[in-house]
C-alpha cells in the first residue's frame, strides 16, 4: 500500500508538469520474482488485490501461477488435459454475467513448424491458493494461420469485444484476430484473420496487453521499448494499431517477455525471464490520462490548480470504477 500511494503523489506532480496530458511515469520497482525462472506472461488479476496471474514460457507445464505484486508465489493453477507446447502471452477480460475469464496462449513456435495454435480459457480464480482445473472447466479454442506457420509471444484480448488479437514475433510483426465465439467450437480450427503490419517499429514484440477500460494498447519487444496505442470510443483495435503510436522506454531486464495492465488500469507492470544472473525485478509504472474536459468542469469547477487535481484525482475513482 505505501508504494502505491507514493505512485500516486509521483502522478499528481506529473499531470502538473504535463499540463493534464497522457503521462507514463518512471519505472519503480515494487517486487522481485525468484520463483519462477521464464515468465513470459502476466496479467493484473481483477478478483484479488495486489495480485499477479503469470506463467513460464516453454519447458514448463500446463500451469499458471499467482504472485503478488511483491515477487512473493501464492499458488499454482493446473489445467488437466490441457497442452503446453509453448505458452508465451497471456489476457485477461470481462465474463458474460460477471466475472473476468483468463486467456492463456499456447502461440509460441519459434521452428515455425505448426500452423495450427490453442488458447485456452479459463475463469479467473477467486482465490491465489492454487488448484486443479478440470478438463470440463476450461474452454480451448483451436486457431488457423491463413497462410501458414507463425512464431508469436504477443497476445491480448479487447474486453469491449472479447476479440483475440496475436502479433507476430519476426520483421514482419503481423497482427492476426480470432472472433470471441472461437471457444464455442472446441476442436474445430477457426481460421485467424490477417489484418497487416503493426505500425510500430518495434523487434520481434514480445508482449501486449488492453487497458480495463479498453482505450490503450501496449505492445512491448524484449529490450527497452515499447508503444501505447491510444483508441478512441467506438475504433477498433486494429484501427488503433494501424496509429503511429507513443513509444517509451521501459526498464533494462535481461529478457523482457510480460506486461500486462494494473486493474484499475491507472499503471502497468513489466518483468523478465530469468538469465542466470540473479532475480528479476517486478515494474510499476504509473499512468495518467486527462478527463474529458466536461467532466472537469462539471465536478472540479474553476478552483486552484492543487484543489484542481486532488478532486478529479478522487472524481475519476468514482465516476469510472473498476
Amino acid at each position: 500500500m505505501a508504494t502505491r500511494l507514493v505512485l500516486v503523489v509521483i502522478a499528481v506532480g506529473a499531470l502538473a508538469t504535463e499540463s493534464l496530458g497522457l503521462t507514463i511515469l518512471p519505472p519503480v520497482q515494487v517486487g522481485t520474482n525468484s520463483a519462477l525462472d521464464e515468465v513470459s506472461g502476466l496479467v493484473g488479476s481483477r478478483s484479488i488485490a495486489d495480485t499477479l496471474w503469470v506463467h513460464n514460457d516453454s519447458g514448463d507445464s500446463a500451469r499458471f501461477y499467482a504472485i503478488d505484486t511483491l515477487g512473493n508465489l501464492q499458488g499454482q493453477f493446473f489445467l488437466s488435459g490441457a497442452a503446453a507446447i509453448d505458452w508465451e502471452d497471456m489476457a485477461i477480460g470481462p465474463k458474460q454475467g460477471g466475472g473476468n475469464y483468463l486467456y492463456l496462449g499456447d502461440i509460441g513456435d519459434n521452428d515455425k513448424d505448426r500452423s495450427q495454435i490453442w488458447v485456452y480459457r479459463v475463469d479467473e480464480p477467486q482465490v491465489a491458493t492454487g488448484g486443479t482445473i478440470g478438463a470440463g472447466s476450461y474452454a480451448q479454442a483451436l486457431l488457423e494461420y491463413p497462410s501458414g506457420a507463425q512464431n508469436a509471444e504477443s497476445l491480448t484480448v479487447d474486453p469491449l469485444t472479447g476479440e483475440i488479437y496475436i502479433v507476430a514475433k519476426d520483421e514482419s510483426r503481423r497482427v492476426y484476430r480470432a472472433a470471441a465465439d472461437a471457444f464455442d467450437h472446441p476442436g474445430v480450427a477457426s481460421t485467424l484473420t490477417d489484418l497487416g503490419t503493426l505500425n510500430a517499429p518495434l523487434f520481434r514484440p514480445s508482449a501486449a496487453d488492453i487497458s480495463p477500460d479498453g482505450l490503450h494498447i501496449l505492445v512491448r519487444d524484449r529490450s527497452t521499448t515499447a508503444y501505447l496505442f491510444k483508441r478512441t470510443v467506438g475504433q477498433s483495435v486494429w484501427d488503433a494499431l494501424q496509429t503511429p503510436g507513443i513509444p517509451f522506454t521501459l526498464a533494462a531486464e535481461s529478457q523482457g517477455e510480460a506486461i500486462g495492465w494494473a486493474a484499475d488500469g491507472m499503471g502497468f507492470y513489466t518483468t523478465s525471464e530469468w538469465d542466470g544472473d540473479g532475480p528479476r525485478p517486478i515494474y510499476f509504472y504509473g499512468f495518467t490520462v486527462p478527463e474529458p474536459a466536461s467532466v472537469q468542469l462539471a465536478v472540479c469547477g474553476i478552483v486552484a490548480l492543487c484543489g484542481y487535481l486532488g478532486l478529479c484525482r478522487r472524481s475519476r475513482r468514482r465516476l469510472h470504477p473498476n
